[in-house]
């Protein structure tokens, strides 16, 4: 008896799923600390401490290194190389400083041209920087071609705090996914590893790499860049319209949220942090 080649391209596909499974499951998930909170307020810091600190933070907790590069351009955003003077003259009346801290507190307000709104604001979660960090960040960045003056009075001091009335810090969102539920779909049903790369997962240069995509990006943009691809931008240096905009047809409510839970977990290290 013949067996129908229909049958065997299937079974063939299900072996293929199968290997790339077993070898993702088999690799040992890394553990990684979190992030020590920088602490300057009351203290006695020079200049060049600030910027030492702003620098670490840059490359370090601020995850800016994933999507930015200083005398490079990057897939992701501008090049930062410069923008202490650019910042002085991006808009009229502004200071080099009072931009760059609203750029990093409310990035949404400055889009340089060819580049989507997909910057986190710097002080809430994922990246979650406090007063003090973020006063080091600006100070970085103004000694990329301009002169140091940030103070900490200039940044605002709802910047990383707690809500107003004394309320703790709004929860991580939790969803009631499954990630390694989220990684079949991101592997079989999905498809998704036709154009992206997650960690030890596919190879595919069509799409971002989101080995990183949990350090770098909320929930809520996750999710919406899932259903409607194109209302969240198309990430620089990659073509319009390539995501489809059919996956919340195609995937069930389970699958859509194991796989946005599976994306949350991707904080490995990319060539950025192992540079």
């Amino acid at each position: 008896m013949q067996v129908p080649v229909t049958l065997k391209v299937s079974a063939f596909a299900l072996f293929v799923m199968g290997v790339y499974t077993y070898y993702a499951n088999s690799i040992p998930q890394l553990q990684s600390k979190p992030p020590e909170e920088l602490s300057l307020e009351g203290g006695n810091v020079t200049p060049d401490q600030l910027v030492k600190a702003g620098e670490e933070i840059f490359k370090g907790k601020g995850t800016c290194e994933i999507c930015h590069r200083i005398g490079q351009k990057g897939t992701r955003a501008p090049d930062l190389a410069g923008v202490g003077a650019r910042a002085a003259k991006s808009k009229p009346g502004m200071s080099a400083k009072a931009y760059l801290i609203e750029s990093l507190l409310s990035p949404a307000a400055h889009l340089v041209q060819g580049y989507p709104a997909i910057m986190p604001k710097v002080d809430k979660p994922p990246i979650a920087l406090n007063r003090s960090e973020v006063w080091a960040l600006t100070a970085f960045l103004e000694s990329l071609g301009g002169t140091v003056t940030v103070k900490l009075d200039d940044i605002p001091k709802t910047a990383g705090a707690a809500p107003a009335g004394g309320a703790a810090p709004a929860a991580e969102l939790k969803l009631p996914g499954d990630p390694k539920a989220g990684q079949a779909v991101f592997m079989g049903k999905g498809a998704c590893i036709a154009c992206h790369k997650a960690g030890p997962i596919g190879a595919s240069p069509v799409g971002p790499d989101l080995t990183q995509i949990g350090k770098i990006q909320t929930p809520d943009y996750i999710m919406a860049k899932i259903l409607d691809p194109a209302s969240m931008g198309t990430v620089a240096g990659y073509p319009p319209g390539l995501m489809p905009r059919t996956f919340g047809q195609t995937l069930t409510a389970k699958e859509y949220l194991d796989v946005v839970s599976f994306l949350l977990t991707q904080k490995g290290e990319g060539p950025a942090a192992k540079k």
